[in-house]
């Protein structure tokens, strides 16, 4: 354990991960116990505890590659805000990725941006989160002359990293390969006579289905791989999606979609994106990147 302004911080075990799902329940948020694994096995994530043991607080970082690491998962349970966890947590973390030489990065609700905005953080760039609450009928996405969808096999592991890395600025790659195994119902993967264009990928949550990232070389593309997966998902799902892709999101507001709440890319020290959001027509999620 270690204490920073008397606050004790240790990290997040294995036998905790009950408390924390409960922990992002209480918060409305979509996360099951596989998503809390993602930060013990592929990053690190720390917990605070209240005076009886029990989980009060968490934040997470998950790193990718050498030049980028990600911050979330920070959540005060509600009887213990407003005494500066949430900020003291979120300023542990920064420290951690920069000293590890990473920039840190973020998608903020507007609530927490003006937090960030103070630790250093700029922004990037826009996003919402869409939810089609049940299943309904997908609006016509035609692949377009020459262009194929398929379903992803881990055999297509290596050409999706190759089309996620410049897109979101960073490998992740060990991410990606369990999403894929999230998401291998309705994953899926588009070839042009170049080769792959783009790809959807997703993973099982508590109160629905995310999709996401979904990288597309077009909009067309990426319409195609949307219709693929949600021709394949009879639950409720969500799709967090760049506010520049303005006629995917008309496509998903025709498709029984409704957007839900705006987020805020960040990078802490620096505003330019490390990818190309162009590419990026949805991402993983707020707390994956």
């Amino acid at each position: 354990m270690a204490a920073t302004d008397a606050l004790v911080v240790r990290d997040l075990r294995p036998d905790d991960l009950a408390q924390a799902v409960a922990l992002s329940t209480a918060v409305g948020w979509n996360q099951v116990e596989a998503d809390w694994r993602l930060f013990l096995d592929l990053g690190h994530a720390v917990a605070v505890d209240d005076a009886d043991g029990r989980l009060a607080a968490t934040a997470a970082t998950l790193p990718a590659g050498p030049d980028l690491a990600w911050i979330s998962m920070v959540i005060v349970r509600e009887d213990h805000r407003r005494r500066g966890i949430a900020t003291t947590l979120l300023e542990r973390c920064a420290n951690e990725i920069a000293a590890s030489g990473r920039v840190a990065g973020l998608d903020a609700t507007p609530a927490g941006r003006e937090v960030y905005l103070r630790l250093g953080f700029q922004d990037s760039w826009t996003l919402a989160r869409w939810r089609r609450r049940e299943a309904s009928s997908v609006a016509p996405a035609e692949p377009g002359a020459g262009l194929r969808v398929r379903s992803l096999s881990r055999g297509d592991l290596a050409a999706v990293e190759r089309l996620d890395a410049p897109a979101f600025g960073a490998d992740r790659t060990p991410l990606l390969a369990r999403l894929l195994e999230r998401s291998s119902a309705f994953s899926a993967v588009a070839e042009d006579g170049s080769g792959p264009c783009g790809f959807i990928l997703g993973r099982d949550g508590r109160t629905a289905t995310h999709l996401g990232p979904l990288v597309a070389e077009s909009e067309g593309v990426a319409r195609a791989l949307a219709r693929h997966a949600l021709e394949r998902i009879a639950s409720a799902v969500t799709i967090d999606a760049t506010d520049a892709a303005r006629a995917f999101t008309d496509w998903l507001a025709a498709s029984g979609f409704a957007r839900e709440r705006p987020f805020t890319r960040m990078y802490r020290g620096r505003s330019e994106p490390l990818g190309e959001p162009g590419l990026t027509v949805a991402i993983a999620g707020p707390e994956l990147g």
